[in-house]
């Protein structure tokens, strides 16, 4: 191999819009604005006593959605369009059924 990457036919087709800094940077940046979120909602709290956890890790769905985004919010292609709206219902359904079954169980 002459230091090619092999890529699959699925990143040619859809391929995303992140500079070279890839998804750990869109990761940094998600994470800096839920901190930043977090502690200008603290300090509306007003409350001396804030316990600030740290921000959730940004789940695979939502960085592969925004990294195949344009800054206006459309999407690259259709097709990444079509794939974002089934992982979207996908997941919403995974979150009803482990909400019905903690309420059962």
């Amino acid at each position: 191999m002459c230091g090619k990457r092999h890529r699959s036919s699925r990143s040619k087709t859809l391929p995303h819009v992140l500079s070279h800094g890839g998804y750990e940077y869109l990761e940094q940046k998600l994470m800096a604005e839920n901190t930043k979120k977090k502690l200008k909602e603290a300090a509306q709290s007003k409350s001396t006593e804030v316990v600030m956890d740290p921000p959730s890790p940004i789940r695979r769905h939502v960085k592969w959605k925004m990294a195949r985004a344009k800054k206006t919010g459309q999407m690259t292609f259709e097709a990444a369009k079509e794939i974002a709206e089934k992982i979207v219902s996908h997941f919403q359904l995974i979150i009803v059924i482990i909400y019905f079954y903690s309420l059962i169980g």
